[in-house]
């Protein structure tokens, strides 16, 4: 099972991906800032940590929401994950079919970290 950070800018691409690899330890980590290195990962057990603002090239344009509705509608069941702080954010993502997601704020918190497990495990 691996890990792609998508649609995140450099600096918190590294500060996830130290969250991903101290919760996740034996998970490849990869990114994707660009609707050819995101199909790179569709496949069956990537979690994929969306940034609500995306950075890059995506078809959607710049909405991490957006980018979620259209990939549950081609990849029913993906473990996909919403990064943001905004509560009514993560409400959306999950009305979407997204899993439990966290902010950045949070990456330090226990709470975050199961999260990121159970999105690896269910």
């Amino acid at each position: 099972m691996s890990v792609v950070l998508v649609g995140h800018c450099t600096p918190d691409a590294f500060m996830l991906k130290s969250m991903v690899e101290r919760t996740l330890p034996e998970s490849p980590v990869h990114v994707a800032n660009d609707d050819t290195a995101l199909s790179d990962h569709d496949e069956e057990g990537v979690v994929w940590l969306v940034n609500r603002v995306l950075d890059g090239a995506f078809a959607v344009g710049s909405s991490g929401l957006d980018l979620i509705e259209s990939r549950l509608k081609a990849l029913p069941g993906a473990r996909v994950v919403l990064i943001s702080d905004l509560e009514e954010h993560q409400q959306t993502a999950e009305q979407l079919g997204a899993r439990a997601g966290f902010g950045k704020k949070g990456l330090y918190d226990a709470q975050s970290a199961d999260r990121l497990r159970e999105a690896a495990t269910s």
